[in-house]
């Protein structure tokens, strides 16, 4: 991590290698190997890393050290001898604490506090509280999942336990009611690597063995199941409408709509603030997105009309699909808006599932897949559907390839907003036409994309050719519940 600040704005001790007194060396196994001793200590430091250093001592033991400044004095701390700790582990454990003190944490005083409270023999109550704060200073984007789970289904069954006492077959009981009771396999499989990761991070403190890590004895054995559940136009038709007649908050109502036109997740949707949108442009910028890039989200006019909706709710102040945490009769106080929660979207529909008339039951992330598996199908190509999701190819090209795909995602979402305008304008949910027929009047006659503005329709150099190697018989899982080949 680079930092435009002066050496004496670091939080590491000058280390001039000119310096009287220091050696520095080249840090690899065979230089640190022919290290020998001497009648005294003898400190050598890492050429290239400021602080990183190892000690040898009159007997020959090599220890591993850290030397930093935090809050203007000077910190040594000491993690492991070589070759009990190798270079490639001091390196990682380096970075760590180097990361740890740019977030603001003392890692010498967090390791005395973690010694501290081990000797208060820790319950694992205690346990989640220090690893939560841990994770919340260290910058962990994902720690309140963490602390939402552990608490729900870990605290009230094993909260007062010693964590050395906590056997695997009180976790295995847990897990079994999750996967048997609640039927939530997946669930059950993201709570043990919560708990697995928990009682790591107490075996890196000093405060147990890792060897007596209960879950190193459990195996949940549960397949990964890749989801597939997608709404057919009719299934659009009933969840648009049926909304406005179950109990929710308005603004609710509106970020689930947004959801299947935007192709975007629940999280970024409701993280979405104004200040993020460009009107004039109709461009909704993510800062940041789940694979760290910028992505740009073109608004098609559905899209459009929804944010104009939301603005009567949050005054264009703050979170797009901001609340208050309460439905009120008198309105939302715009002035305190927070961002919505997930329960907000996923509990009115599983509370009011029934009254939607859809025999399978859906979840917020099933319209994202619902609205790439129209892209894929509207163009025949699988590579739009990846644009629209912001979804990486993870090979060479991608290092290279920086284009942003403006153009490309405009058409897509507005070839999306079109579909389905045309699905929820229907009378009436029989009245709904079948994938084939939505797609027709959006392509046209010569499988050419019909979305160019006015002014650009003759222009040749903006036509964008569809790449169905026979469109009228290419069919999708709408129509028959399993995806065809085309035939």
């Amino acid at each position: 991590m680079s930092h435009n600040v002066s050496l004496s704005d670091t939080h590491f001790p000058n280390q001039n290698p000119n310096q009287k007194g220091r050696r520095f060396i080249k840090f690899t196994d065979l230089t640190i190997k022919s290290l020998k001793p001497s009648e005294k200590r003898i400190d050598y430091w890492c050429n290239g890393l400021q602080g990183f250093g190892i000690r040898i001592s009159p007997k020959g033991t090599k220890t591993w050290f850290y030397l930093y400044q935090f809050h203007n004095k000077q910190r040594r701390m000491s993690f492991g001898h070589y070759p009990k700790v190798s270079l490639a582990e001091a390196l990682s454990k380096y970075s760590e604490l180097n990361n740890s003190i740019d977030f603001g944490v003392d890692p010498l005083a967090e390791r005395d506090e973690a010694k501290r409270v081990q000797d208060e023999e820790l319950t694992v109550s205690q346990l989640i509280e220090l690893y939560l704060e841990h994770c919340k200073k260290s910058g962990k984007k994902s720690y309140k999942t963490d602390e939402r789970e552990l608490k729900k289904d870990i605290v009230p069954i094993l909260g007062n336990h010693k964590i050395t006492e906590v056997q695997p077959k009180e976790l295995a009981k847990v897990f079994h009611h999750i996967i048997v009771e609640r039927e939530a396999p997946g669930a059950a499989t993201h709570l043990y690597s919560y708990v697995r990761r928990l009682f790591n991070f107490a075996a890196e403190m000093g405060l147990m063995r890792r060897r007596d890590n209960p879950c190193l004895d459990i195996k949940l054995k549960i397949p990964k199941n890749r989801r597939q559940r997608h709404l057919n136009p009719e299934e659009i038709y009933r969840f648009w409408h049926t909304l406005d007649n179950i109990l929710m908050a308005d603004i609710s109502r509106v970020a689930l709509r947004f959801l299947i036109c935007t192709v975007a997740r629940s999280n970024e949707v409701r993280a979405m603030k104004w200040s993020h949108v460009d009107l004039n442009s109709r461009i909704w910028t993510m800062p940041t997105s789940k694979n760290g890039r910028m992505h740009r989200v073109y608004l098609g006019d559905l899209a459009m009309k929804l944010l104009n909706e939301a603005r009567n709710y949050t005054d264009g102040k703050s979170y797009v699909f901001g609340s208050t945490g309460k439905i009120s009769t008198c309105g939302i106080d715009k002035e305190n808006l927070k961002m919505l929660s997930g329960w907000a979207l996923s509990q009115p529909i599983r509370r009011h599932f029934d009254e939607f008339g859809i025999t399978e039951r859906f979840y917020p992330h099933d319209l994202r897949r619902t609205g790439a598996t129209m892209i894929a199908g509207l163009f025949g190509r699988r590579d739009f559907a990846a644009m629209a999701l912001n979804h990486t190819n993870k090979d060479a090209t991608d290092v290279y390839d920086q284009y942003v795909y403006d153009i490309e995602k405009k058409l897509t979402l507005n070839a999306l907003n079109k579909a389905i305008e045309i699905i929820v304008n229907s009378p009436n949910v029989e009245s709904v036409p079948n994938f084939d027929e939505i797609r027709s009047k959006i392509i046209k006659p010569k499988h050419q994309i019909n979305l160019l503005p006015d002014d650009l329709e003759n222009d040749k150099s903006m036509d964008f050719s569809s790449s169905f190697s026979n469109p009228v018989t290419y069919k999708l899982s709408y129509d028959h519940g399993v995806l065809r080949k085309p035939i």
